[in-house]
């Protein structure tokens, strides 16, 4: 018997070798270099099934240290949690079988599972429409091993209330000490305005990324305050915790993060006097008056930047002064991008340009009057509005499935908070609501959905709210 176990371990490894060998012959001659890593993924498939939630926090580790590897190879990747990512993808459907009793109906019509897939097929027929589809492919495939683990794997992972604590912890950990390191270096240039990219490398790639992603996760630590034991070691170092993240987010000089902090906490207070379903209508109502002002007799022509004072400005204080007065030049930018985004949207109106194509197309649809020189776009970033990049590359539909959904969070949270029966539970929706707050505020002025750094604690939030949902659904709407 022992010798047939050790013949068939040999033929296994033999096998895989030689699947090895031809993959990488593949991928040498043809150039998709992915194949080679096949036969590597299916021994770590085989290694993990046993311990399937294993991998899953080492992806948590790895968020906060993830860095794009084209900094130092001709590869778009993150490195290390995109390979984590596709690994739990992998994963998936032995997690989804082992976890069969939690991945019920209840989960599948869950408003957010509906939006979240009705929003990745809308994706699908905007590739399939897209003038190129191979651009428009790539995104949409790494879509799939984006929401497979943060959404899909993460439901079944934080529904056992034990798997929150060790999510957050482990990020925790992780990202506190480069917080901390940040700060340090940051100290070293005097906290200096126009020094503040330096310190954050090379694990964010500019302010905004770091100010976004602390900002969001500071409403992680306010739960594991509330729901630590008092008088506890981690109680305390939460909330010297607490104190650090909020300095940090200051010195991160992203007006975003500011904002996004401010309305995290005032969205939490809205929860608790059971206002927050009115807000976001409230805000959507605001901005498409604003709008439709503007556009009105082409009226935001009137309010175009003057381009000899549309500078960048080397202190804080003149910065904030700049965006008060329209002179700020990243202000200025964002406006120049909107403009022509909704011009553009005139020509796409259903499917936009495809997903991955708006740097291709929105040259051609910008205004010469909000022109500046940031405009050449060297970085070829997008809208810097996440509403407008959905609208730009998704058409109308697309927006809208968004909007759907950053209304249903809030709308939904309120129930779900007031149905849960713990204090704790009730403290850990609560913070997951300021968390997915921060991020919608963030995310208004930039596309970080699409991130591993921010887009992810949005899905894992969602994860878990519906986890919540599930769990206190016959008591959840009988709170009005």
């Amino acid at each position: 018997m022992f010798k047939s176990f050790e013949t068939n371990v040999k033929l296994l490894f033999s096998g895989i070798a030689l699947l090895f060998l031809l993959a990488l012959v593949y991928s040498l001659s043809s150039g998709f270099w992915p194949a080679a890593f096949i036969p590597p993924a299916l021994l770590l498939v085989l290694y993990f099934i046993p311990n399937i939630e294993l991998p899953y926090h080492l992806l948590m580790i790895s968020i906060p240290l993830s860095f794009p590897l084209s900094k130092v190879l001709p590869i778009e990747l993150d490195f290390p949690d995109e390979l984590l990512q596709l690994l739990c993808t992998l994963l998936f459907i032995f997690y989804f079988i082992k976890k069969r009793n939690v991945y019920t109906l209840s989960f599948l019509k869950h408003p957010f599972t509906i939006l979240v897939i009705a929003s990745f097929v809308w994706t699908g027929v905007c590739t399939f429409m897209s003038s190129d589809v191979g651009l428009s492919a790539k995104f949409f495939m790494k879509k799939i091993w984006y929401l497979v683990p943060f959404f899909f794997f993460a439901f079944g992972y934080f529904f056992r209330k034990k798997n929150i604590g060790i999510g957050f912890w482990s990020m925790f950990t992780v990202l506190t000490l480069i917080v901390l390191s940040v700060m340090y270096k940051a100290k070293g240039v005097g906290f200096s305005f126009m020094d503040v990219h330096d310190p954050i490398q090379p694990f964010f790639i500019n302010h905004v990324m770091y100010g976004s992603m602390i900002s969001c996760f500071f409403f992680g630590i306010l739960g594991a305050y509330w729901t630590s034991r008092k008088g506890s070691v981690y109680r305390f170092v939460l909330f010297l915790s607490i104190a650090l993240y909020l300095v940090a987010i200051y010195f991160s000089y992203s007006r975003g993060a500011w904002g996004a902090t401010v309305f995290g906490l005032g969205m939490m207070l809205a929860v608790r006097l059971k206002l927050a379903k009115y807000l976001i209508p409230a805000f959507y109502a605001v901005i498409l008056l604003f709008v439709m002002w503007l556009a009105q007799d082409n009226r935001y022509l009137q309010y175009r930047p003057r381009f000899e004072k549309t500078i960048m400005h080397e202190s804080l204080f003149d910065h904030l002064m700049a965006t008060i007065q329209g002179t700020d030049i990243s202000s200025a930018e964002r406006y120049y991008r909107w403009i022509a985004t909704v011009r553009m949207s005139q020509d796409y109106p259903v499917f936009g340009v495809g997903p991955n194509l708006f740097y291709d197309n929105y040259p051609a649809y910008g205004i010469t009057e909000y022109k500046t020189w940031v405009s050449r776009n060297l970085e070829e970033s997008t809208t810097h509005n996440y509403f407008l990049f959905m609208l730009a590359e998704q058409g109308f539909i697309g927006l809208l499935l968004y909007a759907s959904l950053i209304f249903m969070i809030f709308w939904r949270g309120q129930l779900i908070y007031f149905a849960c029966l713990s204090k704790k539970d009730r403290y850990i929706v609560m913070s997951v609501i300021g968390l997915l707050a921060a991020v919608f505020v963030n995310n208004f002025f930039s596309e970080l959905l699409e991130t591993d750094k921010v887009g992810s604690l949005f899905y894992l939030g969602l994860a878990i709210l519906v986890g919540y949902d599930i769990k206190y659904r016959n008591s959840a709407f009988n709170i009005h």
